[in-house]
Order: C-alpha cells, then sequence, then structure tokens
C-alpha cells in the first residue's frame, strides 16, 4: 500500500487578508487635509510639545507603512504567520497613537481658534470618524482567540468577545465563526453607540480597546462635530 502524501504547505490566506487589511488603514493620510497632515498648522499654537511630536510622525507617516508592508509580505512568504500577526498589531498601535495625535490636533485648532475652513473642518471629522471605525474593528479582528490564522485552526485562545451565536444555543448558529465584518460590525457599533449592541468584552485589551475607542469617537462626534455644525449658524 503507497503511503499518503502529507498536505501541500500552501500560504495561509487568512494571514494575507490581515496584511491588506492593515495596509488599508493606512490610506487615511491621504484622505485628511494639510492642516491635519502638516506641522505648519499648528505655527501659531502655543502647544509646543504637541508641535514637536507632529513634526515627528508627520516626516514617518509615508515611511512606516511601506516598510512594515514589505516586512509583513516577506514574513506572509516565509510562512511566520505568527510573527505577521506580531508585527500587525504594533503597527496598529503606531497608528492609534497617530490618530489619537491628529484628534487632538483638531481640537488644539478648535480651542486655539485657527482661521480652517468650515469644509475641511468638517470633512476631516468624517474621516476621522471612519478611519476610528475601521481601525478598531482590525484590533478586534486581530486580537479575538489569537487572530484571524489561529480561529481557522484547532490551534484557539480564549475568546476575547462575546457573541450571542456562540454564547447561546440558537436554531441554525452552529459551529458559527465570526468573519471579518462581525468585527466591523463591532467597530461600528462601538463608533456610534459607544458599547456594543448584541456582543460584550471578555478580556481586559478588548475592555481597554473599546474604552478608548469610545473616548476617541466622543470627541471627534459630540465636540469637533457640534463646534463644526454651530460654525454654520
Amino acid at each position: 500500500m503507497s503511503e499518503s502524501r502529507p498536505a501541500p504547505n500552501r500560504l495561509d490566506l487568512s494571514t494575507l487578508e490581515m496584511i491588506l487589511a492593515v495596509a488599508a488603514i493606512s490610506l487615511h493620510d491621504f484622505l485628511l487635509s494639510d492642516a491635519l497632515s502638516l506641522p505648519a498648522a499648528l505655527k501659531h499654537s502655543m502647544l509646543i510639545y504637541l508641535r514637536s511630536w507632529d513634526l515627528i510622525v508627520s516626516g514617518l507617516e509615508y515611511f512606516v507603512p511601506f516598510v512594515v508592508f514589505i516586512l509583513l509580505i516577506v514574513l506572509w512568504l516565509l510562512k511566520r504567520n505568527d510573527r505577521v500577526r506580531s508585527l500587525a498589531m504594533i503597527y496598529l498601535g503606531w497608528v492609534t497613537l497617530r490618530l489619537v495625535l491628529k484628534v487632538m490636533l483638531v481640537l488644539s485648532l478648535i480651542v486655539a481658534r485657527q482661521r480652517v475652513l468650515l469644509s475641511v473642518l468638517l470633512k476631516d471629522t468624517v474621516v476621522l470618524w471612519f478611519v476610528i471605525m475601521l481601525l478598531f474593528s482590525i484590533w478586534y479582528w486581530i486580537i479575538d482567540r489569537g487572530g484571524p490564522h489561529a480561529r481557522r485552526t484547532a490551534i484557539q485562545q480564549r475568546p476575547d468577545f462575546g457573541f450571542p451565536q456562540q454564547v447561546n444555543a440558537i436554531y441554525g448558529w452552529k459551529d458559527w465563526e465570526p468573519g471579518f465584518w462581525d468585527y466591523v460590525f463591532l467597530g461600528f457599533s462601538g463608533s456610534t453607540q459607544f458599547s456594543f449592541s448584541d456582543s460584550f468584552p471578555l478580556s481586559l485589551p478588548a475592555k481597554f480597546l473599546l474604552m478608548l475607542q469610545a473616548t476617541l469617537s466622543i470627541l471627534v462626534i459630540v465636540f469637533i462635530a457640534s463646534i463644526a455644525a454651530g460654525a454654520i449658524h
């Protein structure tokens, strides 16, 4: 009897999906206006430390994504899926810090009464809200049970989120597994309701990310948008 051949060692497509999603989060820099991307907008501001950080970050905002994307592709080709996830989480942390800085820049522009076009401010507010939703959706997608690759294999960790299809015995949903758009729904709920509508965070990282997302969303929606809308009247 001939021996059975081992299964071919193919590249993992779920890891490639994660790389593409992480790369897509960098595209928001092309949508934000120069008033938020360049330190010249704060040339009359008294926030010296914030301006110095913006100088450093602005010089790296295009270089870092390019280098990280190349490294992710190389690690994926080498089938180092664990290293891909680790590097992706480090890069998401970098993007999160940059997003917090951009929100602070918008607040400083409003508080300092800088002369910025209302249309520019409204556009940047919408872009910031969308980026917050997408960024934390990817965060939730990557951290839950070890990431998308681990969820499709037998090597899984304890869940970070409690989905109703998994917590309760619902007819027709046996062996259900959350996909990318399920985590996008979590991100959308966190940016609009400042909580999850039908699911709940279980781990400390999930709770911390939800608190950070709710805080940034409140600043963007309640504070920035209300002031921008009030300037119309």
